[in-house]
């Protein structure tokens, strides 16, 4: 969510698991991400972003995810997951986003 927001292309992050003992799996996996991440290009570059706007936006959407709304929001999102008992997916996106939005627009400011 917060990658979208910020425009940047999803697949340059990958969640895989690979035990200690499975070198060649890891390898192979490595050699995908990395293969992967060489088509899309340079971060920004590849999304058509100018380095100093995205630099700038990274940076408040990293404050915003260390502030105190957007964990809120979350923990409510969560605490409204365990009362539905419908884990797996967020019971409104479009408020976390908002909140995601907002506080890094005042972040921008700063």
């Amino acid at each position: 969510m917060i990658l979208k927001s910020l425009q940047i292309n999803t697949e340059r992050v990958a969640l895989e698991w690979a035990s200690a003992a499975e070198g060649p799996v890891f390898v192979k996996l490595i050699t995908e991400f990395t293969g992967r991440i060489k088509d899309i290009g340079a971060l920004g570059i590849g999304e058509g972003h100018k380095r100093e706007e995205l630099m700038r936006k990274i940076k408040a959407a990293s404050m915003a995810v260390e502030g105190m709304k957007l964990r809120m929001a979350f923990a409510k999102q969560a605490k409204q997951m365990k009362k539905d008992e419908a884990y797996g997916h967020l019971p409104s996106e479009e408020k976390l986003l908002a909140v995601l939005m907002n506080e890094m627009a005042r972040h921008e400011k700063l």
